[in-house]
């Protein structure tokens, strides 16, 4: 009787220990990305359009096992690097270390590959007295304000999120996170991402969390000057600082 005990015991903790899920987003753009009234409207336009259609397309998942997980655009090299809706809504992978709240991006700039390791981001998220349903569960919003230099002249970026309280994981979509439970919805400038399905143990394959090992491991400064050197040597016209 104690060996059967012990046994159910074993199983019981392995599985807790291959815990898993996966949640499942689309991604839109967020706002008027062209003025009606600007001269290059007609212009323009068909190339948005084409870029939101295929916005519609993609589809980002977010793997959690365990302590570490994945963020990647699913089936990414079926879409060319020209791909519009591929280039605005982001092709990075973010593999996260929950325990040492570490990120390893991966980055492809004209199929050159780079590894971007960094601490995760504290985006100074102020809490607001707002809450709404996502796919059954009770989110909280949180705004997070950054102030960049452009051109001389400071602008603020905005970014809200909503968060589950329930979900106990502090990330999110790409590298946001941070907050106290995991980002179902989040709108910055250009895009919006959004949580369509959550899938369970019970409703997925059995995975890993591979840690993204191609690429050059490059700091965030280095990834500038090796993709303007990418540029020169193809030719193609970049901003000088």
């Amino acid at each position: 009787m104690r060996n059967i005990v012990l046994l159910f015991l074993f199983i019981s903790l392995n599985l807790f220990s291959q815990a898993k899920i996966e949640f499942v987003y689309k991604v839109t753009s967020a706002g008027s990305m062209l003025d009606s009234a600007d001269t290059n409207y007609e212009i323009i336009k068909p190339y948005l359009e084409k870029m939101f259609s295929e916005l519609d397309d993609l589809t980002y998942s977010l793997k959690i096992k365990n302590t570490e997980s994945l963020w990647y655009l699913v089936d990414s090299k079926s879409y060319s690097d020209t791909n519009m809706g591929k280039v605005f809504g982001g092709d990075q992978t973010y593999y996260f270390d929950l325990k040492t709240k570490q990120y390893l991006e991966q980055r492809n700039f004209l199929d050159n590959y780079f590894l971007i390791q960094s601490p995760q981001k504290d985006f100074h998220w102020e809490l607001i007295d707002e809450s709404k349903q996502i796919l059954g569960y009770t989110c909280k919003k949180a705004i997070s304000k950054e102030i960049k230099t452009i051109n001389g002249i400071n602008k603020t970026f905005v970014t809200e999120a909503w968060y589950c309280p329930t979900l106990k994981y502090s990330i999110g979509p790409l590298n946001f996170g941070g907050l106290d439970g995991l980002i179902l919805e989040m709108t910055n400038q250009k895009r919006k991402y959004y949580c369509t399905e959550i899938l369970s143990d019970n409703k997925m394959a059995m995975f890993i969390i591979a840690k993204p090992k191609q690429g050059k491991v490059v700091t965030e400064e280095e990834f500038l000057i090796e993709t303007k050197k990418i540029q020169e040597e193809k030719g193609m016209p970049f901003f000088k600082d």
